[in-house]
């Protein structure tokens, strides 16, 4: 594998058709170090090659996983009726974000 530097950044960032400030070339510089720093790391686990790949995050799911059912779904002015504040046929929310 070949070392990322400034210059290998600039070069993909060209063949890309990219206009890269120093700045983002430094941070994307700085992102790749921290990717070669953890994939060494994963490198170094003993036995890692051996190790099975993970298909599925629980074992035997289609056991303990029920079957999707479709059901029909409530009327929209059945859930408009419950909620506390609307807009027409919108539910109306409080303002979060500034």
């Amino acid at each position: 594998m070949i070392k990322v530097t400034k210059e290998v950044i600039d070069v993909c960032a060209n063949n890309l058709l990219f206009e890269i400030s120093p700045e983002e070339r430094d941070t994307t510089l700085s992102e790749f170090d921290a990717i070669a720093t953890q994939m060494s790391f994963l490198g170094k686990i003993k036995d890692i090659d051996k190790a099975e790949p993970l298909t599925f995050p629980v074992p035997d799911a289609q056991y303990i996983m029920r079957e999707d059912i479709p059901v029909k779904p409530m009327d929209a002015n059945e859930e408009l009726k419950m909620v506390p504040s609307r807009l027409g046929n919108q539910v109306r929310l409080p303002k979060v974000v500034g």
